[in-house]
């Protein structure tokens, strides 16, 4: 029961489709990724990706276009993701948002604080106050939440913290501003647990997939 968004979990109705094979080659799971999307979407669901690395948005979105056509996506994340290429590898996590962004209608990112050079004078970025602004009430969103947008502090297991990132009610708030628009689907991704024997990152990021669902569809 989510007490922040007043609804039970349990009546909203949650079905887990497996997992993706992470010895596959790269191109397959994104393929794998892409269709299954694109037929949940087409069937009207909301769809929950779990990471893993942040390459696993580009499927996500390649699946949404196909079956929305426009599609905005709204990126959380440390950093900007968007070089062309990084060691010589189109498709990473250090180039996914430059990869959206050729497929989506949008890509707004919130919370980046680690650039590569070029990449600062870029028109995507936006903070917590201003994304809604860029954002169309018509056209279906996507959302991507890397966990290192939050403050190491709260969540340091992820593969690249970055110290100064937001807090758990940051995003929470960004999740009440966000029920104002049509989001249908999300990732969560960059979840690290062997850096956290703690143990409280991966309770954090289930505790956001609660509250996702449970302010998107709920």
């Amino acid at each position: 029961f989510s007490a922040i968004f007043r609804c039970d979990l349990s009546d909203i109705g949650v079905c887990d489709l497996g997992d993706l094979d992470p010895e596959a080659h790269l191109g397959d799971i994104l393929e794998e990724l892409s269709r299954e999307t694109e037929r949940i979407l087409r069937d009207g669901k909301g769809l929950v990706v779990l990471g893993g690395e942040h390459t696993v948005t580009l499927g996500a979105i390649q699946g949404a276009t196909a079956a929305l056509g426009r599609v905005q996506v709204l990126v959380f994340d440390a950093h900007s993701d968007l070089r062309d290429s990084y060691r010589g590898e189109k498709i990473c996590h250090a180039t996914v948002s430059r990869r959206v962004a050729e497929v989506a209608e949008r890509v707004v990112i919130v919370g980046a604080r680690s650039f590569f050079g070029p990449d600062f004078g870029e028109d995507h970025f936006a903070t917590l106050g201003t994304f809604a602004e860029r954002l169309s009430r018509e056209d279906p969103i996507w959302l991507s939440l890397d966990l290192d947008v939050l403050d190491p502090g709260i969540c340091p297991g992820v593969t690249n913290p970055e110290p100064g990132g937001f807090s758990y009610r940051d995003l929470i708030e960004a999740f009440r501003e966000l029920r104002g628009f049509r989001v249908v689907g999300l990732d969560i991704v960059e979840l690290a647990p062997p850096f956290d024997p703690s143990g409280i990152s991966a309770v954090t990021a289930a505790k956001l997939v609660q509250e996702a669902i449970c302010a998107f569809w709920g």
